[in-house]
């Protein structure tokens, strides 16, 4: 027994030598996120010249902290020993010296307040954990490393930046109500990777600039007009991508609870080219969360309730846009119905859960209403789309539809659901025919919701939960009465002995 065990040990030594070598591994996890990724290859392979990653790490970091540096350090050897000397790499710890932490703020890394205890006392830390990707005079800056991010995403996605010389052009349509640019600062971020974004405005007496690549239209408020439209068209028909996200309802609960519909006059031209808006709106039992404000006795407090007009989507389409998404929250969305025409190609992209319904504009809402399995009757619907065909009988062009515009826009001083962001960037990266960093995205994002359950199977389990122990101790106690009833009568028999 002892020779086995010393011998499945040595096994195991040497396989760890192994692997510690020839940095072979076998990655269990679901998202392969401790596995290169094509894409990530095909970067390293192709580098112009030598980048170089430079991690500030402070090396005192709490144990769920120190997870993050080292994952870091781990995948930074990865890419140096696959970039074929490509790529340089080096750790520095800003805390050892005064001059290392200048030098890591004046690269845009942010120190971070962490509490910690050590011998019984607590206290806070300054620490850093941010990296910088230097390539000739370019260089771009990750300035918190935080754990379970997608951090292979991070790391190839700072080195495409700093490679790629010219970046393509997105333009941020305005004039018809959009929200600035300023008011989607964490798209317009995840888009400044790849892309440079501006704003721009569609005329209609003027095609539209070749210098743009893809346009994004986001949130319109007002009507765009029918010479617009056309103009974009004629953009597609020269192989440009457009993604059009876009909402039919226009709600401010903070000043009504009428929800009124809104006309962008985007309806009928989607109708021509493969895509029927619907024109109710979605309501899903898998929904968001809003905060209400509620009086419990002498106190006004906020308590947080299932909105069912915020869907909440885990369902995606088998395509590059939705590759990698777990969960995107809508707000005030609308549906789509591909609508048979053979020249364009619809995939949908998003669709609602099993216990969705609908509600008709205008429509007003009630923050105090209880609602039951009889408003969610309806089956899944498409909430957004990807479309291949001739727009304007040019040669082939990407649209990317989707059913609500301010998924994207941030509201002052608050984050944005990460997946709403990806789903924005991917859109983009697709119509713009840039996709080879999409799957790394959803790495290291984990959303696990529990199940949604019936009224019907909530009382099921409730009571089960209360009454299956009860039944188990009845049901012991009489085996037990039983099995001690035949041991005296055993006793009794002629001929037993004790």
């Amino acid at each position: 027994m002892i020779r086995f065990g010393l011998l499945f040990a040595a096994v195991l030594v040497l396989l760890n030598l192994v692997g510690s070598r020839y940095h072979f591994r076998i990655d269990l996890t679901s998202d392969q996120r401790y596995t290169l990724s094509k894409a990530t290859r095909d970067i390293l392979q192709n580098l112009p010249e030598a980048a170089t990653i430079t991690g500030y790490f402070t090396e005192d970091l709490p144990p769920d902290l120190a997870v993050a540096r080292d994952e870091f350090r781990d995948l930074v050897v990865e890419y140096a020993e696959r970039s074929g000397g490509n790529v340089v790499y080096e750790m520095i710890d800003p805390a050892s010296a005064d001059s290392l932490e200048q030098q890591a703020l004046e690269s845009g890394i942010r120190p971070l307040l962490v509490n910690t205890r050590e011998k019984d006392k607590a206290e806070q830390i300054k620490a850093f954990m941010g990296a910088v990707v230097r390539m000739g005079d370019q260089q771009s800056v990750i300035p918190v490393v935080q754990p379970g991010s997608p951090m292979e995403w991070e790391l190839s996605s700072r080195i495409k930046e700093v490679s790629v010389p010219e970046k393509p052009v997105v333009g941020i349509m305005q004039g018809h109500g959009e929200p600035s640019v300023n008011a989607m600062a964490q798209a317009m971020q995840g888009l400044s990777v790849l892309y440079s974004v501006e704003p721009m405005t569609i005329y209609d007496t003027m095609p539209v600039h070749g210098r743009f690549r893809t346009i994004a239209i986001i949130d319109p408020a007002d009507t765009i007009s029918p010479m617009a439209l056309q103009r974009m068209e004629e953009f597609m028909a020269r192989g440009g991508g457009v993604v059009i996200a876009y909402s039919n309802a226009s709600a401010d609960l903070q000043r009504t609870p009428l929800v009124e519909p809104r006309h962008t006059g985007i309806d009928p031209w989607l109708a021509r080219h493969g895509l029927r808006a619907d024109p109710d709106l979605v309501t899903d039992a898998q929904c968001g969360q809003v905060q209400v404000m509620q009086q419990r006795g002498f106190f006004n407090l906020q308590t947080a309730m299932a909105f069912p007009y915020f869907p909440l989507v885990t369902r995606f389409g088998e395509h590059l846009v939705s590759s990698g998404l777990e969960a995107v929250v809508l707000q005030f969305a609308r549906s789509f119905t591909a609508n048979g025409d053979s020249a364009y190609r619809c995939t949908p992209l998003l669709s609602t859960s099993d216990r969705t319904g609908s509600a008709t504009l205008p429509h007003e809402v009630d923050l105090q209403r209880q609602w039951s399995d009889a408003d969610f009757t309806q089956p899944p619907r498409n909430l957004a789309f990807a479309v291949e065909g001739p727009f304007g009988n040019g040669q082939g062009a990407r649209l990317v539809v989707i059913g609500n515009g301010n998924f994207a826009v941030g509201a002052e001083g608050g984050q944005l659901n990460p997946d709403n962001i990806n789903l924005l960037v991917n859109a983009v990266d697709w119509v713009s025919d840039q996709t080879g960093l999409i799957d790394l995205r959803g790495k290291g994002v984990n959303y696990r919701p529990l199940e949604e359950l019936s009224d019907a199977e909530r009382s099921t389990l409730k009571w089960s939960n209360l009454l299956f122990p009860i039944a188990l101790v009845i049901i012991g106690g009489v085996l037990r009465t039983r099995w001690r009833r035949r041991q005296r009568k055993a006793r009794t028999a002629p001929g037993h002995v004790e």
